[in-house]
């Protein structure tokens, strides 16, 4: 009875209100997370690490509805790892067609070092919702996190939406 009487007086309100006023009142935003992956009864999704490499990257998409203007999603996970002073970040290759030979050369740079310790996250920390609302982020928890639960946090600071989902790593 009561949900009847509700509906009754916002019947009442919208019908006091011209067309214009109609289309200024705003649907606040809200925003939904998809890991793109398996998920459990418990509403736990499944990242498989690729044992083969140092960091398994994956790609978490959503959506924030009803926004008109530019808007920034933060991003933010409760797992980092430790980018060690000394260790190798990058190993270089360029490829190019040598003037003289004409033919395909490929030559290694001296590796790329890291000079400081650093504490390194395992989500990009900040995406924009595109003009037909989609949002992404990227995640790469490292093979050492296996057996360790993700946890992900989105939040859209203008209306204090949030939205978290939990990973666990396998």
């Amino acid at each position: 009875m009561e949900k009847y009487i509700r509906l009754f007086i916002v019947g009442i309100l919208l019908a006091g209100c011209s067309v214009d006023e109609l289309d200024e009142i705003q649907i606040p935003p809200t925003m939904t997370l998809d890991a793109r992956l398996p998920m459990d009864s418990n509403g736990y999704y499944h990242l498989q690490l690729n044992p083969n490499t140092n960091q398994t990257i994956h790609r978490i998409t959503g959506s924030v509805l009803n926004t008109t203007e530019p808007t920034k999603v933060s991003w933010e996970s409760n797992l980092y790892w430790w980018l060690l002073e000394g260790e190798t970040v990058a190993n270089i290759t360029i490829t190019f067609i040598s003037l003289i030979t004409g033919e395909l050369v490929y030559t290694n740079l001296p590796p790329l070092i890291n000079w400081e310790n650093a504490l390194v996250p395992t989500i990009n920390n900040t995406s924009y919702v595109t003009d037909d609302g989609e949002i992404n982020t990227m995640i790469a928890p490292t093979y050492g996190m296996i057996t360790d639960t993700l946890r992900v946090k989105a939040t859209v600071n203008e209306w204090n939406i949030i939205q978290t989902l939990n990973i666990v790593l396998e």
